[in-house]
């Protein structure tokens, strides 16, 4: 029995060594467990599109990944499929690295793409990234989804659904939603311990109480009262992620989405545009989540739950 005990300690402890060096790769923290989310290395939201011969723009995205989902989605709304090239990656879940479904410009990883425009970055490569090629050279306009954004709504096609510029808020709003909203569901599932993770929590849910009031306040249906904006854009990849993974996997559980009813009905119309819908890939969100985060799911058991639509439809 000592030595079963014995045992058992040394493997916790082994096991909690291991998972700290995996989640530094995954995850970054500072020095009280909490989660801190590498930034972009470029951003250039003034970039003008002239149309050239010999210049093309590829927008490099992976479906599963939130930050791209923004980022598809104001693609989607813009009507910008001919303006701007659409590359679809995948995450190889032996190593986190972001793999070109088919040969891009003879590159077969993200990594190769970074090395082969010179951007020297500390953590791992990271998508989205919007780069343009003229005459063979690649050059990256940005790596950051809030500047891609930026990029994209200042292009025009009077085809879209929005035939002007989608409206940006006050970067208080944006702040609340990006820092506190999608990066507060990471905050959660990346804590390295018990503070870190009630104080993500807290925070987390706070900021929902105040999205909610303002749903309510402001006549809806939209963020801003009747105009589309970028927080409804910035909100809805992680509002519609809850139920599949956030709730679970990422131990978002001090309440349940269900409780409130103004962030249910916003969310269910933002998914009723045909463009939204057209950009939400549940089955290949539930896959690379529930096995691509293997330190938070080391069975990499993919849980059974109702479909997307039913989910959001019967809230």
């Amino acid at each position: 029995m000592k030595k079963n005990r014995y045992l058992i300690i040394f493997a916790r402890k082994f096991w909690f060594w291991y998972w700290f060096k995996m989640m530094n790769g995954f995850a970054p923290s500072d020095i009280n467990g909490n989660y801190i989310r590498p930034e972009g290395i470029i951003n250039n939201d003034k970039l003008k599109f002239n149309n050239k011969k010999n210049e093309k723009f590829y927008l490099l995205i992976g479906t599963t990944c939130p930050w791209c989902h923004r980022v598809l989605i104001m693609h989607k709304l813009k009507n910008l499929s001919k303006t701007i090239n659409l590359i679809y990656l995948k995450p190889r879940f032996q190593d986190g690295e972001w793999i070109f479904k088919k040969f891009f410009l003879g590159m077969k990883t993200l990594s190769e793409l970074y090395f082969k425009s010179n951007l020297n970055i500390k953590s791992r490569p990271t998508l989205p990234i919007l780069i343009r090629l003229e005459n063979g050279n690649i050059t990256t306009i940005s790596n950051e989804s809030s500047a891609i954004i930026k990029i994209l709504n200042n292009i025009g096609n009077e085809s879209s659904i929005n035939e002007k510029r989608i409206i940006c808020p006050n970067q208080q709003l944006l702040n609340l939603i990006h820092n506190s909203i999608n990066e507060g569901v990471y905050k959660c599932g990346f804590a390295r311990n018990q503070p870190a993770y009630e104080k993500a929590s807290k925070n987390l849910f706070s900021s929902l109480d105040k999205v909610n009031r303002i749903l309510g306040e402001n006549g809806g249906p939209w963020l801003l009262g009747k105009e589309l904006s970028f927080a409804d854009i910035y909100l809805f990849p992680t509002l519609i992620r809850w139920e599949l993974i956030y709730s679970i996997l990422f131990k978002c559980t001090q309440k349940d989405i269900s409780d409130y009813p103004n962030i249910i009905r916003w969310r269910l119309n933002f998914f009723n545009f045909e463009e939204v819908r057209e950009t939400c890939f549940e089955k290949e969100w539930m896959e690379d989540y529930y096995k691509a985060l293997f330190p938070l799911n080391p069975n990499q058991i993919i849980p059974l739950k109702n479909s997307l639509e039913k989910i959001i439809k019967n809230d």
